[in-house]
């Protein structure tokens, strides 16, 4: 395979117990062992870490669901989201935590958001406009002022936009859950660093 045209094979991995049931992916078929168990190791250690902040390790009984997608598996980037659900058995109502990681698939390295976008453009501030205009097109109900994202704001790739998750009850009801806002890659193209991932998806900025 070509250093540009990485994909990686996606094998399952399952964590049953009593009140608990979470899959996660492990990777295959990458052309070096030490990057493929780099990977591998980062992405169970957000699982299992999911699974601890979500209350695995408590005493009091937790019951707790973890699925995964792979949303980006293609031009040696890797992008995955996480989605455990929580519930304590005398709780009301559970809890949904998302994550996500985004590899290179040739190097191991593990993207950040800020690496998503050119650092001469404030980036942070013309997307924090477009997700409010996001907010407010879809009537979202919100309590308090949107936070904004962070230089290591949780995201996601997919081939032809970028997911930015905010946590629950961060600025919106449980009945939202975690909130997704959707980015075509059209709609940011000015901002993205032309040496990053993004900018392998989007053949006028090869």
């Amino acid at each position: 395979m070509s250093a540009q045209n990485l994909t990686a094979t996606i094998l399952e991995k399952k964590i049953i117990k009593p009140n608990m049931r979470v899959v996660y992916p492990m990777i295959t078929g990458l052309n070096s062992e030490v990057i493929q168990s780099r990977i591998n190791e980062q992405i169970a250690g957000l699982v299992f870490s999911m699974m601890l902040a979500q209350g695995s390790q408590d005493v009091e009984p937790v019951n707790i669901e973890g699925t995964y997608t792979t949303e980006l598996n293609e031009k040696s980037l890797l992008s995955i989201r996480f989605e455990n659900f929580a519930i304590r058995e005398k709780a009301a109502n559970g809890t949904t935590l998302l994550k996500a990681v985004t590899f290179d698939l040739n190097t191991g390295e593990f993207y950040q958001f800020y690496d998503l976008f050119s650092q001469e453009r404030p980036y942070r501030i013309i997307i924090n406009n477009m997700l409010e205009a996001q907010i407010k097109q879809k009537e979202l109900p919100t309590f308090g002022a949107f936070p904004g994202v962070k230089d290591n704001q949780p995201f996601y790739l997919m081939p032809t936009s970028v997911v930015i998750i905010f946590p629950e009850l961060l600025f919106t009801p449980h009945v939202i859950g975690p909130p997704e806002f959707k980015l075509p890659f059209k709609q940011i193209q000015g901002l993205i660093n032309t040496a990053g991932p993004i900018a392998r998806l989007i053949p006028i900025l090869q």
